[in-house]
């Protein structure tokens, strides 16, 4: 048989301050835990292709935002990359990028 705890509300306004120091003394320690694996994170990037797709633009479109300075971008040998994080933020935010067509 299963018996559930009810609490009045007098009693959960009584046991509120004894139960915040530990629920903060968890939410420390859990917040210790992940950030030294946050810090370590290596940066990810996208491929010219990669993202052009994400920004629904094609790769000449990429190569004038690019130019213009509203992306910015990594040469590493041969390869133009992109960093993932900024990228995503832009098409979180749903940023437009228009084309303009060539004179």
């Amino acid at each position: 048989m299963v018996h559930s705890l009810q609490l009045t509300e007098s009693q959960m306004s009584a046991l509120t301050p004894l139960l915040t120091p530990l629920v903060d003394m968890v939410a420390d320690r859990i917040v210790e835990q992940l950030l030294p694996a946050m810090a370590n994170k290596e940066p990810r990037y996208y491929t010219r292709l990669e993202t052009a797709q994400l920004l629904h633009v094609t790769l000449p479109t990429l190569h004038r935002l690019t130019k213009d300075g509203l992306i910015t971008a990594k040469k590493v040998g041969n390869r133009i990359l992109y960093e993932a994080e900024a990228i995503d933020e832009a098409v979180k935010e749903n940023r437009m990028f228009k084309y303009k067509r060539a004179k």
